[in-house]
């Protein structure tokens, strides 16, 4: 009687390891991931509708990619019923971390990592309440405690237990790829305005952000490999050289009437002449890899960030030959670069003439006092001016009313808001706006020129898509970026005074914009240009050594040497 009682009652639930990684990667992403999916629900781009559904769920089966690949990863480490450990402790603290982003609107990342760290006790326990645990307890130790009472079925195959989760990973890439891909305006607008932030998927966030701040500590600790310590400057002029470079923001080499562009976006480097090199690549599709990049000495195909923090810049260079040099900031920052020079950052000014709203102010700003800040000066000297340029998604924000030649153009920094033309058109007016600092530059070194022997070069960071293929805005991984965000414009003035006192040859200097350059030349072509001797310098990177006519005598035999 006991037996057939005991046959009768249902079996224990039994899953196996896969599926209970799976199912709770389900449960994550969308009980601890409320703020998350609020976010793209809320954004201003998800639209109305059966649109923002489908965005929202994009932006689910994101989030599930995340979570369910974490858990994944973690599970490689955890055998047997020890899998259930590494699932619980994912649930409570995911928990835990959904609370304080949904109350707070916390975002976990490395600095508020930093912020956790450096709380005392009495402020921990302030944070601490009935509606933490209640929560916590609902959404994270349940959940964890029905993790731990199922019992997990025996293992399948070793083929079956690897192909099943490798698969199904794949699978919610492909879904989350394909509804991302079909709107892709619309993701790219929420991530770059923010609207969306990685830092609320939870428990990644928190390990993310751990890992960040273990690389940062240690960057920060990392003594840079001294590089150039023989430089030294090889001549002199009759006077102090000045040179001026620009880097720019998000400028792609389509877009210029000196690229071939039908329209006229660079006036004022058209009727300036100069040397406009069409085909240039950059070495990243990103601010944060192109600008180290080329200032580090390493070509593109060396260049990682890691060896970029671990050695001297350009900048440590041309300190030690006793140039000054002046970097003056509205973008975002010298990325670690400029540390030996006089750095001024422009980006969070309300400057009433230049700034419509704090920290949205028009690149003329860096103009302001330039002349000022450089005119008693004896020394040579570099002054950098990091442009906004054509940052987006706000293409409108980066230019004066007066400089709207192209229209109609996009108010807005939703891109699926706009039509590609209406997008272009507002572009076309960033790049007409940063021809008009050049051009400005130009006219300052030409008011300097008793004093100097100036001279200018501009190349942009990286470009942007606008549309093409079905993609905006940059950052794609270099491999399969598109021309329109790795092909940039690079131009460089010189003075008649400046070749003159060089001794240059012009003709052969506009020969040299026929060849394919990148960003791979800045380094030691700024080095050519401040005349900066050093083992560092490659002259084969120079863009105009095979211009310098002094190059060319002092390889000349010598007279008396022929006799």
């Amino acid at each position: 009687m006991n037996a057939t009682i005991f046959a009768s009652q249902p079996p224990h639930l039994r899953i196996s390891k896969f599926w209970l990684v799976f199912v709770t990667a389900i449960w994550i992403s969308i009980v601890a991931n409320i703020p998350t999916l609020q976010s793209f629900w809320r954004a201003p781009s998800a639209g109305s509708g059966i649109g923002a559904v489908v965005f929202t769920l994009g932006g689910w089966f994101f989030t599930l990619f995340f979570v369910y690949g974490f858990l994944l990863f973690f599970a490689c480490f955890f055998w047997g019923r020890s899998i259930k450990i590494a699932l619980a402790i994912a649930l409570i603290s995911a928990a835990a971390l959904s609370y304080f982003s949904t109350s707070f609107g916390t975002q976990f990342d490395k600095t508020m990592l930093i912020n956790m760290l450096q709380t005392d006790t009495a402020e921990t326990l302030e944070l601490i309440s009935f509606r933490l645990a209640l929560w916590v307890v609902l959404t994270g130790v349940l959940p964890a405690v029905l993790v731990w009472r199922i019992k997990l079925a025996p293992e399948a195959s070793t083929l079956k237990r690897l192909a099943r989760p490798v698969l199904v990973f794949f699978g919610v890439f492909v879904v989350c790829a394909a509804i991302v891909f079909s709107t892709y305006s619309k993701f790219a607008s929420a991530a770059r305005n923010r609207a969306i932030s990685f830092h609320t998927v939870a428990p990644v966030n928190i390990v993310a952000a751990g890992v960040s701040y273990l690389y940062a500590l240690r960057a920060s600790s990392t003594v840079r490999e001294p590089r150039g310590v023989d430089a030294r400057q090889s001549h002199a002029l009759e006077k102090p050289r000045l040179f001026f470079l620009v880097v720019g923001e998000t400028a792609r080499a389509k877009n210029h009437t000196l690229n071939g562009y039908e329209r006229n976006t660079t006036p004022n480097m058209v009727n300036r002449g100069g040397f406009y090199f069409p085909n240039t690549e950059s070495c990243g599709t990103a601010t944060a890899i192109s600008v180290p990049c080329m200032f580090s000495g390493y070509p593109r195909a060396e260049f990682s960030l890691e060896k970029g923090r671990s050695a001297e810049t350009l900048f440590d260079v041309i300190a030690r030959a006793g140039v000054r040099a002046i970097w003056l900031d509205n973008d975002s920052g010298c990325k670690g670069i400029c540390d030996k020079t006089e750095f001024e950052d422009f980006t969070g000014s309300d400057n009433p003439k230049w700034c419509a709203e704090k920290g949205q102010c028009f690149d003329e700003i860096l103009l302001d006092g330039l002349n000022e800040k450089i005119l008693k000066e004896k020394r040579d000297t570099i002054v950098v001016l990091h442009v906004k340029g054509s940052h987006g998604p706000a293409y409108y924000k980066r230019y004066p009313a007066a400089f709207e030649q192209f229209k109609p153009t996009c108010k807005s920094n939703d891109l699926s808001r706009c039509s590609v033309s209406d997008l272009v058109n507002t572009y076309d007016n960033t790049i007409l706006y940063t021809d008009h600092i050049i051009g400005e530059v130009i006219k300052r070194a030409d008011t300097l020129a008793t004093q100097y022997a100036t001279s200018l070069l501009y190349v942009s960071d990286h470009g942007e898509s606008l549309g093409e293929g079905g993609l905006f805005l940059h950052g794609l991984p270099y491999a399969i970026a598109p021309d329109e965000q790795t092909k940039v414009p690079m131009y460089a003035w010189v003075s008649p005074d400046f070749i003159k006192l060089e001794k240059w040859d012009a003709n052969c200097m506009a020969q040299q914009t026929k060849k394919l350059r990148s960003h791979d030349n800045i380094y030691s072509t700024v080095l050519g240009f401040l005349a900066i001797d050093t083992v560092v310098y490659k002259s084969a990177l120079d863009l105009f050594h095979p211009c310098n006519t002094k190059n060319a005598e002092a390889q000349l035999p010598n007279k008396s040497e022929k006799k």
